[in-house]
């Protein structure tokens, strides 16, 4: 996502929840270094976001179910002290994140 453009909160949403099932169509779901470090470069992007709240719970929520491997490959691997650890204890239904994810990917 190009963060040097302004848009509408609705449409920088829209923005991130594609981007978001782009990367879950592109990355496997392994425990492989070029994986984990995809996903951690994607997370990094997200609480670099500043003209909304990203869903973040929700992508955190899809990711644990739909990618299991890397999820938990990219959990081990970060840090207590890194500022992604904080992600990585989120979590809600996966019913419910999924409805809201929805809502912005129209």
């Amino acid at each position: 996502m190009n963060r040097t453009t302004i848009v509408e909160p609705q449409e920088t949403k829209r923005i991130i929840i594609r981007d978001f099932f782009a990367l879950i169509e592109a990355v496997p779901n392994k425990d492989d270094q070029a994986s984990i470090q995809t996903f951690l470069r994607y997370l990094q992007s997200l609480l670099r976001i500043k003209q909304v709240i990203p869903p973040v719970v929700e992508i955190m929520t899809v990711v644990k179910q739909n990618k299991p491997l890397l999820y938990h490959a990219a959990r081990r691997i970060t840090l207590p002290s890194s500022n992604l650890h904080m992600l990585f204890q989120l979590e809600m239904d996966i019913m419910l994140a999924h409805e809201r994810l929805r809502q912005y990917d129209k």
